[in-house]
């Protein structure tokens, strides 16, 4: 084989493995947001008094997520002030949520203290790693799973 031929093979070698790395890249913020979901609900569930404390966490990471999605399936490179801004907007939707679905029970601000915790949570993994592709439909799935899961441990469905 000729020094010509020898990058040739090299690079044909690193074809296989870049296209694994893409795809791990690609489902890392979907393992993250389901660990963080996981480990959210364990950790509310056996070190608090309230289990509805992992309700408003997994409902806000949900909710957080779904909008998010919107970013996702852009073209163009999200920038990471709509990361931002739609967080907050979901924290805002929360305490309207707290309002309007708990009416009497009264206002409860740690509930939405959890619930804008699990937006953060979302907020920090979409910030950290791009959602695109394929990964956007599993973390559309995630979402309406941390929602609906969210509204069962509180009583709602």
């Amino acid at each position: 084989m000729t020094e010509a031929q020898q990058p040739l093979r090299n690079e044909s070698a690193a074809g296989p493995r870049a296209a694994g790395m893409a795809a791990v890249r690609a489902l890392t913020p979907v393992l993250a947001i389901t660990v963080a979901g996981v480990v959210g609900v364990f950790g509310y569930r056996y070190f608090s008094d309230r289990f509805d404390f992992a309700a408003h966490y997994v409902a806000g990471l949900g909710g957080t997520m779904l909008l998010l999605a919107v970013l996702g399936f852009g073209r163009r490179r999200r920038r990471e002030w709509s990361v931002v801004v739609l967080t907050v907007i979901a924290c805002l939707l929360g305490v309207g949520c707290e309002l309007v679905l708990f009416p009497g029970g009264g206002f409860d601000l740690v509930d939405v203290a959890n619930q804008s915790l699990g937006a953060l949570t979302a907020g920090i993994v979409f910030a950290l790693w791009p959602v695109r592709g394929l990964a956007v439909i599993i973390w559309l799935v995630l979402a309406f799973g941390f929602l609906g899961g969210g509204g069962r441990l509180v009583g709602l469905l």
